[in-house]
């Protein structure tokens, strides 16, 4: 088995999608996922799935959990402990743990070339945004935190990427992502580097313009050390912003959206 949240929640079994449905079941998987093999109180739980003035039923809760268990078809999983209920989840079936682990593993690769295609593995796990259609305020803290694990997934692949060379290649993904995402400054630099390691200085710096405009415009602020360094780099020349690595026979760079 399976279970997904990083895009809409779900469960597969043998890749088949189970047939949990309905937002407030959803609802509830969200939350016990969030909180894998630790128990979750019932107070916490009716708090979250049910907006209402009147005191909480707990019979409604007891409900869902009973359909929840019968949509998994494998009832000893979801258990009602001491402390609340237990949504019971091997390491490797809960795609936020692998995508985690993957991320570990990669922090204590050294070679880049070796690092990249491990952050690549990472970020093809998501599907969408974490915990896609769920409007919980108990799962925002962990969804904030995942995206940002994400995103900093997407800085480090490209950052590899580019210490083994392969700069002309991830100059169209990076220049989608600093669309997506215009006031990471990172991105711009990693941007701003696989352009001028391509030959393209004056492109570079139409890119540092471009994000201090917005900066500016949105925040208020100039651009930090990083891209100012890096401008006045790429002024001088740009000589000391060739690769360091040279990866020959270096295959395409798979987009990350």
């Amino acid at each position: 088995m399976r279970f997904e949240v990083l895009g809409p929640v779900r469960v597969t079994r043998e890749d088949d999608v189970a047939p949990v449905s309905g937002a407030v079941r959803l609802g509830l998987l969200g939350l016990l996922l969030a909180h894998a093999n630790a128990p979750v109180p019932a107070e916490t739980l009716l708090d979250a799935l049910w907006d209402t003035a009147d005191a909480p039923d707990p019979q409604r809760l007891h409900l869902t959990v009973h359909r929840l268990r019968r949509a998994l078809g494998e009832p000893e999983r979801l258990v009602l402990g001491p402390g609340g209920y237990v949504l019971r989840v091997a390491p490797d079936e809960l795609d936020a743990q692998l995508f985690d682990d993957a991320l570990e593993q990669a922090e204590r690769t050294q070679d880049p070339c070796r690092r990249a295609p491990l952050l690549r593995g990472a970020l093809r796990l998501w599907r969408g945004e974490a915990y896609q259609g769920l409007d919980l305020c108990p799962l925002a803290g962990d969804a904030e935190r995942l995206t940002e694990r994400r995103d900093a997934a997407c800085e480090q692949l490209y950052a590899a990427e580019l210490d083994c060379g392969r700069h002309e290649t991830a100059v169209a993904d990076l220049a989608a992502l600093v669309r997506r995402h215009p006031l990471r400054e990172h991105l711009h630099a990693l941007l701003m580097t696989a352009l001028c390691r391509s030959g393209r200085q004056a492109d570079a710096l139409a890119v540092y313009r471009t994000v201090r405009r917005t900066l500016v415009d949105e925040l208020g602020v100039e651009p930090g050390p990083e891209l100012r360094d890096l401008e006045r780099r790429i002024l001088a020349g740009g000589d000391d912003l060739v690769p360091r690595v040279h990866a020959a026979g270096s295959r395409p760079v798979t987009p990350v959206h």
